[in-house]
């Protein structure tokens, strides 16, 4: 897998997030990029989001396949430090959602004794307009996990 958009992030930022390892492809959720990578001690999921025609913000698949072969969220008591999920943008924007272990819990998208987790969500970057109030709501709740790269 190319990991296109890691790459990207890792040209824009160099070691600003620790040192890059190289990306541990996940089977599941390949359209979305998905992986493992180290940043200097720590170990992030990645993915990128991805632009759907019919509504603002972009999709990203969060799901891993459990013993049985179903498909579920993740936990919150996976030793992963969160979720990198870039996201590209009209006119060449691109950006990253940096959503540590703690914001993923406390949104309701990892499975825990207090949330059964999402499979996926969208992410709303601060360049998305025209949205309802629900995906208003919820760019609020995501802005300070993203950072403009370009």
């Amino acid at each position: 897998m190319p990991f296109s958009a890691f790459q990207d992030f890792v040209a824009l930022v160099n070691d600003r997030y620790g040192a890059p390892g190289d990306p541990y492809a996940e089977e599941q959720n390949s359209d979305y990029e998905s992986g493992t990578v180290a940043l200097g001690a720590n170990v992030w999921r990645i993915r990128t989001a991805r632009v759907t025609p019919k509504k603002p913000g972009a999709f990203v698949a969060v799901w891993c396949r459990d013993e049985q072969g179903e498909t579920r969220p993740f936990d919150s008591s996976e030793n992963v430090s969160g979720l990198l999920v870039f996201v590209r943008g009209e006119d060449q924007q691109f950006g990253v959602f940096r959503f540590t272990s703690d914001v993923l819990e406390r949104m309701g998208i990892t499975r825990s004794e207090r949330h059964p987790g999402k499979r996926g969500f969208r992410v709303y970057p601060s360049w998305s307009s025209g949205l309802n109030r629900s995906a208003q709501h919820a760019q609020h709740d995501q802005a300070s996990s993203f950072e403009i790269l370009r």
